[in-house]
């Protein structure tokens, strides 16, 4: 049967409101910008392609429930396996630093003039820094980069003006809280399936280089193990020029390899 004009008119206003509406679902009933997983994903991976490389200087302060203190550090980075962290304690006291790339990490003290050295496992790290992290984890961390996994998420919500993503991985669920405004992930939790906290990073005092946002401030605590590490950074520096990732270790130096 031959459909009729006005029929036809019909149909063609139904197509372009359903594709006005499949154009515009970032746009809630409020006027509110609604964002989908994979916009969420898209901005965060576009951020994350503008840092190739990163230096920066700051203050990290550490506390394991039992002990805490600090210590001035300079860092240089480059993605995406490539990680220099110097630091050195108040008045000079204690120096050291931690090199790590995908074939090996080093770890030198200068407190106890002792060097541990080996693959950079997630079992090995656990021994020379204090918090359960990976080594792509850390090096993102320092770039406050944290990217949700691929896949859909299981929940995708608003929460204090932000969008929350959450995951499922390996029995255990993965939320982020994405900034649509600086295109960024403020906070990464991560929980057992009973919902125990396991891990939380914050990021915070957001700073605009080159054109990418960057906190000023990471929280990285390991609720199992009641650890936290904070990074203050004074100054940053986005796509440098020449890194440097040479170091020195002491001749005398105890080795450990793991």
């Amino acid at each position: 049967m031959t459909p009729t004009f006005p029929g036809t008119l019909t149909g063609i206003l139904l197509a372009l409101v359903l594709s006005s509406c499949a154009s515009h679902n970032e746009t809630s009933r409020d006027g509110a910008r609604v964002f989908s997983p994979e916009t969420l994903t898209t901005m965060l991976r576009d951020r994350d392609g503008k840092i190739a490389s990163m230096t920066g200087r700051g203050t990290l302060a550490f506390d394991n429930g039992t002990s805490a203190g600090s210590a001035f550090f300079t860092l240089a980075l480059r993605k995406p396996d490539s990680l220099l962290l110097s630091f050195e304690g108040p008045f000079g006291i204690g120096s050291g630093f931690l090199f790590l790339c995908r074939q090996k990490f080093v770890m030198y003290n200068s407190g106890d003039n002792r060097v541990v050295t080996g693959v950079p496992t997630a079992r090995a790290l656990r021994g020379v820094i204090p918090i359960d992290l990976t080594a792509d984890q850390i090096i993102d961390a320092f770039t406050g980069s944290f990217r949700p996994p691929d896949g859909e998420p299981v929940s995708s919500l608003p929460q204090d003006g932000a969008i929350l993503l959450e995951y499922e991985q390996e029995g255990n669920r993965h939320k982020y809280l994405v900034d649509t405004g600086d295109g960024v992930v403020t906070r990464y939790e991560v929980c057992d399936d009973a919902g125990n906290p396991l891990l939380r990073v914050e990021s915070s005092r957001m700073r605009e280089e080159a054109g990418v946002s960057l906190p000023r401030h990471i929280l990285i605590v390991d609720e199992a193990a009641g650890r936290r590490l904070d990074v203050y950074y004074s100054s940053f520096d986005v796509n440098p020029g020449d890194l440097s990732f040479s170091y020195e270790i002491p001749a005398n130096a105890r080795t450990t390899i793991r």
